[in-house]
């Protein structure tokens, strides 16, 4: 054979011959002769695979034109190339067995090879490009489509698998002898390789594991044999950079390289060559790097201990800017100390690369960048997981991780929250945790160590110096003795006997440096350290005697081994560990505590048997040792328990984040923190009930699974047990409760019943536990059963309907007279059955209600009444709230009900008063309210009164809010449910009588006429049926207005009364009497404008000269309400509610605060200048109220240009220096409300109006402040110009530094988006500025000196602008009688002798200039002095006075009512109708009175 088959470059350097010897294709053969010829070629090929030699062309033609190819064709050539190459593969090993064989037979063998091998691979590569050709298939929504690849009986992915096996069959032959020198040649390793990693490019191959294998296999095989190892990583480089899929395949590649074909090398080429990448590159190419990171990732979870040697090449990539590499170093870390390096027999060097990557792993605890953040405690979260983490680590680890609770990222908090709940669980200390009880059993142990510790002798201090200084002499003769030794040979002999011991081999070490034998001990060491490798006491410590400078100079002499040594000799020397060793904790600690409970006399029992045991068997553990590890374990314990502790408030917080993630993973903590005992986790359990409210329903279900885990899911016992402990759990979360959390719990229960999670078990064990049928049960135990009961029922109300009558007897029974809290949640248990107030619009059915003279009403009234007296009882108001909230819901005749109680009260209240006036005639009279010690019995019966009659008027209160709640809710909607049935009734007579109409044939016009008469009177009643609404709802008001509390009504009559004790502080002096007064005034004016009208004087007053702070914010809660039931009474005093938000208490402001808030928001009060006061609620003193302030306005800000509206008077009253803020906190204010200004429009136009205030102002301190505001604002092109246009207002100011800082603010602004035109604007108004900035500076300087030269001026001299005094304009009139009535307006000693000012802006005003006002008459309370016994309660003055020119009269500002009757507010009405009821019961039942 003449010619020699060289494997091309390219498959188009066949076509070119460059030397005499080399094949070459002649011709290309058309498709046609393709299709004559391939019959020939089967033919040719039965003969053996040499028949390739003379079908090379015709088969490279087929693949040239492989696309063109009938499909047929490429089959059969496929087919037959596999089988050449399968024959001959089985053909080779008798050739290459022989010894020797001739020349031409080598090259037609080698020839076949290199050929055969050519056209498979190069076909492979083909129709794998084919298989992978992207295809216009269209894919269906949620399915993959997946291509076929069966054509036929061709199988792509079988015939795939016969192609790899039959070149590995070849590849694994001795073929290196069919080259001359016997070494292939690298152009045909490449190609078969090349081929292989083709395939691996297409993902469905490494799907397949047959496929997959058998590629590994194959290119195992050219790595091992044929020197591919250094191609191959550099080809795995290249796969990984651009083939993200293939990290974990090549991953699991190089382990089988490594381990079945000991091509270890692949694995430290593949790490130098990721080692030497370009960081910068690394950032730019995302991809690639991640694929990087997973390789080494999985590579070093499969093969560690290969990886541990290669590590240090890739640690350059810690300092680089790529994170996601950053990520992939640490995760071979943690993957080598998991794999490798936490294994119990680990020397020196393997403990301190341990260390190494561990302290790695926590510095990147504080990386840069989150994502590493995250990511180095989800490794640290594996590696507390596979429980590799040394004990020693522990504390320092859970400090880092308390620390990333507060990370600005949520996902880092996430991770961080897991790994705490991972730490608890996994935790070696013990299943339960209360820090209480470890301290108190720690504090036992250290005292018994004491006790058993022997005594030091008396020639060696406690702190050991002296023995340090004689380490420190006898040092360098140690240090010279160690380098002798190394030099020395080592002498083979056991200075370790079988019967010595670790303590008495400690002993003759510090025996032999006494004696100065320093080399045997350091043999003696050595010996030591390889019989107990793990005992810590041959382990290096530093001691830290000597000066760490001079040690490091001393120890640079030394080799690191003999570093070690040294270490060990000082610290057995000067005795730094104990002279007896430390036995293994698991040894010594009781089971108990190894289990994880906590230490009790049970595990000292323990121990001391674990002690005799010992003792029994000789050991050379003592009893110190034993307890050292003891008070060590529980030192331990402390610390951890302490360290969850700290964690548990900022988890607290994190039930309140934004983020999800945060909440359901804190819920997860606390859920185990509270099955571990943790101190405080409760509290954290009980802040996860207002969670149950979340919109989130993820959150909302974690809450109820929570609760289910922890408080309904009792283990062992039978159903009863089980139901119990249920009973109890839940009744523990009611103890201690505040109202939001009961609310919070009641929604709990809520959802527990309707998921059927509360069993009926657990309810029958409710009722039993609250009629006292269980034994032990106690009156606590007995409410918070009923609690639950309540509860439940909200969700159920069959849960008390079928009991109401042991709810009745048992609750406002003989239990409930004695226990008042019993009977108040047995009205709120009874109150469930009267459902919601709101009816259902369409729902005709009649509500439940019971007579009379049920025995809940009957047993209600005579605890109220035979309690009233029981001033030592706090719980009578609240009950009484509640039992007159059943009495309106559930009788059918509550007047009467309600009129036994008011008459039984009033009736003990005289009584009390008769007995009163006996004692006063028997005895010498005295005052009862002078200061002196009066009798013990009058000034009893005394303070029983003030108690009774605060009860009495809280009762007339609360009946008159509920008497107009029941007339304007449940009255209204029973008339309008009987109205509507009566209505269905009708429709449904009508419908059958035109029925029967309609069967009668009826033609004429008359009979249409008939209809549209019947029609006509639906009409009629349609209209009926709403002026019926309309006439009901007036006759209702009627009875508010003429009837409950005016009049002759049982109400009405107490009226005077109440009235009497709010004017008279002097006569009733009682905190609790007044604050109940007050309430009950404000529930009297609820119900009628005109009682309303005759006594908001009085209220008012109330308001501003109650000395209690809690009456005071009781009644701007009332006013709230008032004003939302009478607007237009309440609006003339719109300025008085204002000035409370000055009030000296911050309860009162801040009630002020929420009040005007709510009122404003929805549109019941009117933003008026006022609105000022509101803003400087912002820099109050209290947090809370600066952050409600900050709310409202920002709530404010969503309602249109409302901020907008206010700006400039805002602006105005807040800079003026008589009644305004200081500078600093006007400032502070400013840069919050100028945040919701992002108009365009708003600040062009505030621009201009901000600039024409500058020449009103009268200090320079207004100028600054306009100044600032402006700097505030986001300039744009027509704000420049607006600047421009209104220099002239402002150019004077600018001589003042700071508003030329301000200016300069504002042009630094402009420039920074200025377009190139708007420039030269910017430019110009800036040599504007600066000009008369200079300007100024240089008048201030010339008036300086002006004023140096000539002190004192002359008598008649004038300063610019004065004699402009004289020649006052309307508008500075005007301006003056503005500023002198927001002076009167914004005093705090106004009262209500000063009327409500109106402002400016108050419609009332408008149009009336030039007009007088006539003083009309003015009612006023006198609040009588304390010398004063005759009590006036009014002070009508009947004289007038005559109303002066312009409203500047000191009377007309003096007058409380002005005449000015305002416009009635039809909006206000109908919100007021819409609110009553809602508002008025949500607001008294926070505003309470003093217990």
């Amino acid at each position: 054979m003449s010619f020699e088959f060289a494997v091309p470059l390219a498959r188009k350097d066949l076509l070119k011959r460059t030397s005499d010897t080399q094949y070459v294709v002649e011709e290309v053969l058309t498709i046609r002769q393709i299709n004559t010829q391939i019959h020939g070629l089967k033919a040719a090929f039965r003969s053996g695979p040499a028949a390739i030699l003379e079908n090379f062309d015709l088969i490279y033609s087929v693949l040239s034109q492989l696309n063109e190819v009938e499909t047929e064709v490429k089959e059969e050539v496929w087919t037959l190339l596999v089988k050449a190459v399968s024959q001959h593969a089985s053909q080779l090993p008798a050739l290459l067995d022989t010894a020797d064989f001739d020349c031409s037979t080598r090259l037609q063998h080698l020839n076949t090879l290199k050929m055969t091998t050519y056209l498979l691979t190069q076909f492979m590569e083909a129709f794998e490009a084919e298989d992978t050709k992207p295809t216009t298939v269209t894919v269906t929504k949620g399915r993959k489509s997946k291509k076929k690849t069966v054509k036929g009986d061709w199988d792509w992915e079988g015939e795939r698998l016969r192609a790899v096996q039959s070149l590995s069959q070849v590849v694994q032959l001795e073929i290196g002898r069919l080259w001359e020198p016997p070494v292939v040649e690298e152009e045909f390793v490449n190609m078969v390789a090349n081929c292989c990693y083709k395939l691996l490019e297409n993902p469905s191959t490494c799907k397949e594991k047959g496929t997959k294998d058998a590629v590994f296999h194959l290119l195992g095989t050219l790595v091992r044999r044929y020197n591919h190892g250094l191609g191959a990583s550099l080809k795995i480089i290249q796969l990984l950079q651009h083939f993200e899929h293939l990290a974990s395949p090549m991953a699991q590649m190089v382990e089988l390289f490594a381990q079945q074909f000991s091509a270890k090398s692949v694995i430290s080429d593949i790490m130098r060559e990721i080692g030497r990448m370009d960081p910068s590159k690394l950032v730019r190419d995302n991809s690639g790097t991640r694929s990087y990171a997973a390789f080494m990732v999985e590579l070093a979870e499969r093969v560690p201990a290969l990886m541990l040697p290669n590590i240090s090449v890739i640690l350059c990539h810690l300092d680089g800017e790529s994170y996601t590499m950053r990520n992939g170093v640490l995760g071979v870390m943690s993957e080598i100390v998991i794999k490798e390096l936490s294994k119990g027999d680990l020397d020196t060097k393997g403990k301190s690369a341990r260390d190494q990557f561990l302290d790695c792993l926590e510095e990147h605890i504080h990386d840069v960048n989150a994502f590493v953040r995250s990511k180095v405690l989800t490794l640290w979260l594996h590696i507390c997981n596979e429980k590799a983490i040394p004990l020693g680590r522990w504390h320092q680890l859970l400090c880092l991780v308390v620390g990333r609770l507060q990370d600005k990222s949520s996902l880092v908090r996430k991770v961080a929250i897991q790994l705490l709940t991972t730490f608890l669980t996994s935790n070696p200390f013990g299943a339960k945790l209360p820090l209480d009880v470890l301290k108190a059993e720690l504090e036992k142990e250290s005292a018994r160590l004491e006790e058993i510790m022997p005594e030091q002798p008396q020639d060696q201090p406690q702190d050991g110096r002296p023995v340090e200084e004689e380490w420190s002499a006898i040092q360098p003769e140690v240090m010279t003795a160690l380098q002798d030794l190394q030099e020395e040979e080592e002498e083979e002999q056991e200075l370790i006997g079988e019967e010595d011991g670790l303590e008495s081999v400690v002993m003759r070490v510090k025996t032999l440096l006494q004696q100065s034998q320093h080399k045997s001990a350091a043999r003696l060491v050595m010996s030591a350290r390889e019989a107990w490798p793990d005992e810590h006491v041959f382990l290096p410590a530093n001691t830290g005697s000597g000066e760490e400078e001079e040690k490091e100079e001393d120890d640079n002499e030394l080799q690191p081994d003999q570093k070690n040594l040294l270490e060990i000799l000082e610290a057995i020397f000067v005795g730094t560990t104990v002279d007896a060793p430390l036995p293994n904790p698991e040894e010594v600690v009781p089971a108990s505590l190894q289990e994880g409970s906590t230490v009790t006399e049970e595990g000292a029992s323990e121990v001391a048997a674990a002690e005799a045991e010992e003792g029994e068997e000789g050991g050379v553990v003592n009893e110190v040792s034993k307890q050292q590890v003891i008070v060590q374990y529980l030192k331990d314990s402390v610390n951890f328990a302490t360290q969850m502790q700290r964690a548990i408030p900022i988890l607290c917080q994190l039930l309140g984040s934004k983020a999800t993630s945060d909440i359901l993973e804190t819920i997860e903590f606390f859920v185990s923190a509270f099955e571990f005992g943790l101190a405080g986790a409760m509290e954290g359990v009980r802040r996860m009930l207002v969670l149950i409210w979340s919109g989130e329903k993820s959150v909302k279900e974690a809450v109820v699974e929570a609760y289910k885990r922890l408080y309904l899911s009792p283990t062992g016992g039978n159903l009863r047990a089980r139901n119990l402990a249920v009973v109890k759990n839940l009744t523990a979360l009611t103890v201690g409760a505040t109202v939001g959390e009961l609310t919070s719990l009641e929604e709990l229960i809520c959802e527990l019943v309707r998921t059927s999670l509360l069993s009926s078990g657990v309810v029958t064990l409710l009722w039993e536990r609250f009629a006292l049928k269980i034994q032990g049960t106690t009156g606590e135990d007995s409410r918070g059963a009923l609690l639950l009961l309540g509860m439940a029922a909200g969700a159920e109300a069959d849960i008390v309907r079928s009991n109401v009558d042991v709810l009745v007897q048992e609750g406002l029974g003989q239990r409930g007279q004695e226990d008042m809290q019993l009977a108040r949640d047995t009205c709120t248990a009874l109150l469930k059955l009267a459902g919601s107030q709101k009816r259902k619009a369409g729902c005709h059915e009649e509500p439940l209600r019971f007579p009379a003279d049920h025995d809940m009403f009957t047993g209600l009234a005579n605890i109220l009444v035979n309690g009233v007296e029981n001033l030592a009882n706090p719980y009578w108001i609240p009950l009484m709230e509640q039992g007159l909230n059943v009495v309106y819901r559930l009788s059918e005749t509550p007047d009467v009900v309600i009129g036994n109680i008011i008459k039984g009260v009033v009736t003990i209240v005289l009584q009390a008063r008769e007995a009163e006036s006996a004692q006063k005639q028997a005895k010498e009279p005295e005052s009862a309210e002078t200061p002196e010690e009066p009798p013990a019995s009058p000034a009893k019966i005394i303070r029983c009164s003030s108690g009774v009659l605060s009860r009495l008027l809280a009762l007339a209160g609360h009946c008159a809010l509920r008497q107009l709640v029941h007339l304007d809710v449940a009255l209204t909607g029973e008339l309008k449910r009987r109205r509507m049935l009566q209505e269905e009734r009708n429709c449904k007579a009508g419908r059958k009588g035109n029925t029967s109409a309609n069967n009668t044939p009826s033609s004429t016009p008359a009979g249409k006429g008939k209809d549209d008469k019947e029609m006509s009177m639906e009409d009629e009643m349609g209209l009926a049926g709403a002026s019926a609404d309309d006439a009901e709802a007036e006759y209702i008001r009627k009875i508010c207005e003429k009837e409950v509390v005016t009049g002759s009504s049982l109400l009405a009559l107490l009226a005077p009364v109440i009235v009497a004790v709010c004017a008279n502080p002097t006569m009733f002096p009682h905190p609790q009497l007044r604050a109940t007064a007050s309430l009950a005034l404000a529930k009297y004016m609820l119900v009628s404008s005109e009682f309303c009208e005759a006594h908001l004087q009085l209220l008012f007053t109330i308001l501003e000269k109650a000395p209690q702070p809690i009456i005071r914010a009781n009644t701007i809660i009332a006013l709230g309400d008032l004003s939302f039931r009478f607007p237009n009474l309440i609006e003339p005093w719109t300025p008085n509610l204002y000035a409370r938000l000055r009030d000296d208490s911050s309860h009162v402001r801040k009630n002020t605060l929420m009040v005007l808030t709510h009122l404003i928001l929805n549109d019941m009060l009117k933003v008026k200048g006022y609105i000022s006061d509101m803003a400087a609620c912002m820099v109050d003193e209290v947090s809370g109220i600066a952050d409600l302030a900050k709310l409202f306005f920002l709530e404010l800000s969503k309602k249109g240009n409302a901020i907008y509206n206010i700006m400039p008077d805002m602006v105005s009253r807040l800079s003026d220096p008589d009644c305004g803020v200081t500078e600093e906190n006007f400032r502070s204010i400013m840069k919050y409300l100028f945040s919701f200004i992002q108009k365009d429009k708003q600040s062009e136009s505030l621009v201009e109006k901000l600039c024409h205030r500058f020449r009103a102002t009268r200090t320079e301190r207004q100028a600054r402040d306009l100044a600032f505001c402006l700097s505030m604002l986001s300039l744009s092109e027509k704000g420049v110009r607006k600047l421009q246009e209104n220099f002239t207002c402002f150019g004077d100011k600018l001589g003042s530094e700071d508003i030329h800082n301000s200016f300069c603010t504002i042009l630094k602004k402009a420039k920074s988006f200025a377009k190139p035109e708007v420039k030269a604007l910017v430019d110009e108004l800036e040599q504007r500025i600066e000009q008369c900035h200079n300007k100024g500076m240089s008048d201030d300087e010339t008036l300086q000196k002006a004023s140096k030269a000539r002190p004192t001026g002359k008598k008649g001299a004038q300063t610019p602008g004065k004699g402009l005094q004289k020649g006052r304009t309307p508008g500075r009139r005007r301006r003056g009688r503005q500023a002198s009535r927001k002076q009167d307006s914004s005093s705090e000693d106004d009262g209500p002798n000063h009327p409500p000012t109106q402002g400016e802006e108050h419609p009332a005003k408008r149009g009336m200039k030039g007009k007088k006002q006539k003083a009309g008459k003015k009612k006023t309370v006198s609040l009588s002095s304390d010398d004063e016994s005759d009590i006036e309660l009014f002070d009508v003055n009947e004289g007038t006075t005559a109303g002066e020119p312009d409203g500047e009269s000191d009377q007309e500002n003096a007058d409380p009512r002005p005449n000015v009757t305002p416009i009635r507010r039809a909006k206000g009405r109908k919100h007021s109708k819409k609110h009553i009821s809602s508002a008025a019961e949500d607001s008294f039942s926070e505003a309470t009175p003093v217990k």
